[in-house]
């Protein structure tokens, strides 16, 4: 499973709880969805504050942010916010991690991506991006399908 160690290595800046390793159970780009230890990506341009705040409310542990937005002053100090320049390429690249961490490790469960929900897909800021995710993705899918067959 991908874990809150794992983002802390993969990006420098960060804030939050960082003294006890927990796993994310589900990575989520739509805040609508109920989540149980969810990562939140915030992919979206506009609302980023309305859609953090419903995240937290249904589930999300952490989030992925832009570097130029200002944190929200409602989120607790213990959360784990993790700051990227661009939420999108870093959901890539935390896809291509955790496809790397699987194929090495193995697994006995794995982490589920909720990506590109119908409300977020008319969101496509890099079409070439939302479809190199949207591979990885599929390839995670296959994996999960199969489990125990490597």
């Amino acid at each position: 499973m991908l874990s809150n160690q794992d983002m802390w290595t993969l990006f420098e800046e960060a804030y939050g709880f960082n003294h006890e390793n927990f796993e994310f159970e589900e990575v989520i780009t739509d805040p609508k969805i109920v989540t149980k230890r969810g990562l939140y990506i915030s992919i979206e341009q506009e609302k980023r504050d309305e859609f953090l705040k419903q995240a937290l409310y249904n589930g999300a542990v952490a989030a992925v942010w832009p570097k130029n937005e200002k944190l929200p002053l409602f989120l607790p100090n213990h959360f784990p916010v993790f700051v990227v320049k661009d939420p999108l390429p870093a959901l890539n690249q935390i896809l291509e991690f955790y496809l790397k961490k699987i194929e090495e490790n193995g697994y006995d469960t794995m982490t589920k991506f909720k990506l590109f929900t119908n409300e977020v897909k008319s969101m496509k800021q890099n079409d070439q991006t939302v479809e190199q995710i949207k591979m990885i993705a599929r390839k995670l899918a296959t994996y999960e399908k199969g489990r125990g067959k490597r």
